[in-house]
């Protein structure tokens, strides 16, 4: 599969994600196109409810096994995956998955090595939503807080991590930052904007008997999400404290495209959490509208060339 259709799947499966991507510099927009594409597959395997538990299961381990070490002449096979998913980009990417991993070898040796790190964690944290979702009767809720925070950093924390992983490899002053302090700001990234969709996705969540926040009386709160709120507020809160690192990470780093690239998704995920706290009750759908997100491109490009005006960047965009 060639760059280019790699990248016609990236656009169609998540639009949003793509106008970040196609900004980056070449060095590295391919590996964290690819990153993002296998994490897609093994995400809309793990949802596939239509499927048992069990072979969505055994299906992510065999999967995660080719991009380690099959990405050569990869041989999964989706067909039981395929009757239940609604036609659209995910099924496309699905009858795709092969070629993708395979795509791969197009990559740097260490940069497959950094999608084999990130994806080996994604895979994690989706197994274990099957089982501590799916392997028990009824409506199951996280435990507690640690639970929570373990789940956003592997499918989302560990994915900042990998993106600057990446780019330390590809550039020498790629940030101000000590490596750590880097790292752990990215992590928190990642796991603000997992948090945003955990917050957005509550009260539907609830309907398919899930809830990722720890409410006491999950029954109650099940037929009302509203009884949560003040869970909710939260981690909606700690998602704006997350965020605060994503900021801190963008002005951290220098290649202008790359802090582009951060700044839109950020922009994006604080306006998100304005217009979710702003709502007088809880209710699925609320995003940021079309029109508002390409003013914010707009501030992401004035912070990427011109961070001087950061200060007044940073008023304009936090509430």
């Amino acid at each position: 599969m060639t760059p280019s259709e790699l990248f016609g799947i990236l656009k169609d499966v998540s639009r949003s994600f793509y106008i970040s991507v196609r900004f980056l510099p070449k060095r590295i927009r391919l590996t964290i196109a690819l990153g993002y594409l296998l994490a897609r597959a093994s995400d809309t395997i793990a949802d596939a409810n239509g499927t048992a538990p069990q072979l969505r299961s055994e299906f992510l381990a065999q999967f995660l096994k080719e991009i380690r070490n099959g990405y050569s002449n990869p041989s999964l096979e989706v067909t039981p995956f395929l009757t239940n998913q609604a036609e659209g980009p995910e099924k496309i990417l699905l009858l795709h998955i092969n070629l993708v991993v395979q795509s791969l070898g197009l990559i740097a040796p260490q940069h497959r090595e950094l999608v084999a790190e990130v994806l080996s964690k994604i895979i994690r944290g989706q197994t274990l939503d099957i089982e501590r979702f799916e392997m028990r009767p009824g409506t199951q809720g996280l435990p507690d807080d640690g639970s929570l925070e373990e789940y956003t950093y592997l499918v989302a924390g560990s994915v900042g991590e990998f993106w600057t992983k990446v780019c330390l490899l590809e550039w020498r002053g790629y940030s101000d930052q000590p490596e750590g302090e880097l790292l752990g700001l990215g992590r928190d990234f990642g796991n603000g904007l997992q948090l945003i969709n955990i917050l957005r996705d509550f009260p539907n969540d609830l309907r398919q008997g899930r809830s990722y926040l720890p409410v006491t009386n999950l029954e109650l709160v099940a037929a009302d999400p509203n009884l949560a709120r003040s869970e909710w507020e939260r981690w909606r809160q700690r998602a704006l404290s997350y965020l605060e690192g994503g900021w801190q990470y963008a002005n951290a780093i220098r290649p202008p495209r790359v802090r582009f690239a951060c700044a839109l998704p950020l922009f994006i995920g604080v306006r998100t959490l304005d217009l979710l706290g702003r709502a007088p009750k809880l209710r699925p759908g609320i995003k940021v509208p079309r029109s508002q997100v390409k003013s914010l491109m707009c501030w992401a490009a004035a912070l990427a060339w011109f961070p001087v005006l950061k200060g007044y960047i940073r008023q304009r965009i936090f509430p």
